[in-house]
């Protein structure tokens, strides 16, 4: 069941992407290239507001996906969560393709094109696990509010988006990454 559920997941997450941007399968090069993709810069844009709320969106999303991911691991919330995620993201994408291309081009430059969802969290020190993030909450309930969380205005990213130009920069650059767990064992 959790396989299953880890695969509905998955095609939630990585459906619209494999869809309009079918990618080569990844060489050893392409593999050996984004692992010494090295940022530009690190941390947060404080002194940059367009830029600062990108990365703050982006932690959200990055947050929401490590949660989701390790959510499935809890039978009673599987399915709320998958149907929850899946409804958030269908209505999100465009603006997480947006975060993650304008964040692309502020850390990684005329290399952006080659930064996946790893390479910005990493950029900007994001954690691979929710559990350090939940602190002492108990994985039960994040699961359990999760649902009716991401409904909420906070995780409405085109609304917050609008409300702050874009930050300058080179043309867009035609690939996107969507939200993805960052690791294979999400709740470590």
């Amino acid at each position: 069941m959790k396989i299953f559920a880890a695969a509905v997941l998955c095609l939630a997450l990585f459906g619209p992407a494999l869809a309009a941007d079918a990618a080569p399968e990844a060489t050893p090069a392409m593999t050996q290239a984004t692992a010494e993709l090295l940022p530009r810069h690190h941390g947060y844009a404080f002194e940059q507001p367009q830029v600062l709320l990108r990365q703050r969106l982006f932690g959200l999303a990055h947050g929401l996906s490590m949660l989701a991911a390790a959510c499935l691991d809890l039978p009673q919330h599987s399915a709320p969560i998958q149907n929850a995620y899946a409804s958030w993201h269908a209505k999100q994408a465009r603006s997480i393709e947006v975060l993650v291309l304008d964040l692309s081009r502020y850390y990684f430059g005329e290399r952006a094109d080659e930064a996946n969802w790893p390479d910005l969290a990493r950029a900007l020190g994001l954690n691979d696990s929710i559990l350090p993030a939940l602190g002492k909450v108990p994985l039960e309930d994040a699961c359990a509010t999760l649902p009716q969380a991401i409904s909420g205005a906070r995780y409405d990213f085109a609304r917050l988006l609008a409300d702050v130009p874009a930050p300058e920069g080179p043309a867009p650059i035609a690939v996107a990454v969507p939200p993805a767990p960052t690791s294979e064992s999400p709740a470590e």
